[in-house]
């Protein structure tokens, strides 16, 4: 037989699903192939494994345990009436003091003294736009 349709058929042989004459081939078979028998090993390590996992072992008062933490009922603190007014009462007055400062910065930067430096500016660059480009770089010589 051909060691790929034997390994498929290990499986089978392991569970002693195969019939009479297919379980004689595959016996003859692994007693000639090294290959097969090493992964007839590795299977059979692979189901012990998974026979180990289907039935772990039982701890003691694990139920009892399990069941006792399921019944306990959080247990919720609550606030005192104060807490719950002055906590939006102070966010309020945070908000307000926010908005209040942002008003102040934003009056400032828009004073005459600071719109009328940036239209000097403007103007200075604006006068270079009027003059030739040829005046300015005779001047530098």
């Amino acid at each position: 037989m051909k060691t790929k349709c034997i390994q498929k058929d290990l499986i089978f042989y392991l569970d002693n699903e195969l019939s009479v004459e297919m379980r004689t081939a595959v016996e003859k078979h692994l007693e000639e192939c090294a290959d097969c028998r090493s992964f007839l090993a590795f299977l059979q390590e692979g189901i012990q494994i998974i026979e180990k996992e289907k039935n772990p072992e039982v701890t003691p008062f694990f139920y009892t345990r399990l069941s006792a933490r399921l019944e306990e009922k959080p247990v919720y603190q609550t606030q005192s009436q104060w807490v719950r007014l002055a906590q939006p009462a102070f966010f309020s007055l945070v908000l307000l003091a926010g908005i209040y400062g942002g008003l102040k910065l934003g009056s400032n930067a828009s004073s005459p003294k600071v719109y009328q430096q940036a239209t000097n500016s403007a103007q200075m660059l604006n006068d270079f736009a009027t003059e030739p480009i040829e005046s300015f770089l005779l001047d530098e010589l």
